[in-house]
């Protein structure tokens, strides 16, 4: 990919932008889109990516969720069963606080969605 095609990655207290370091960790570096971890995360809970076997041991041991940062980067993804609906929300800002705000934010959306669920 293109690095510059990519979303620049800031944390707070830095100056420099984040996107172009190759942070080698446990986590670490993998880029994908917001549409990209959906396919997953509906792939993992429709069961046409791990057969049954598999499934039932995945499933006993992960609930379909996702949260992770790297510096200057911050996300959640979760598939929510009762709206049948996966969430994926990426922050290109780390440090400080910026956790807290994400998870307001992210929040506040699935309340939205499941308020709109229950209209329909």
């Amino acid at each position: 990919m293109d690095p510059e095609e990519l979303v620049s990655g800031y944390y707070i207290g830095y100056d420099g932008d984040l996107k172009t370091q190759n942070f080698v960790a446990p986590g670490g570096s993998m880029i994908a889109t917001a549409q990209d971890v959906g396919i997953f995360l509906r792939a993992l809970n429709d069961g046409s990516l791990l057969n049954a076997d598999e499934q039932a041991i995945y499933s006993s041991i992960y609930v379909y969720e996702h949260t992770g940062l790297l510096p200057g980067y911050s996300g959640i993804a979760r598939y929510h069963k009762d709206i049948d609906t996966g969430v994926i929300l990426f922050v290109n800002t780390s440090g400080g606080n910026s956790w807290t705000a994400l998870e307001m934010v992210y929040n506040r959306i699935v309340k939205i969605l499941r308020r709109q669920s229950a209209k329909q």
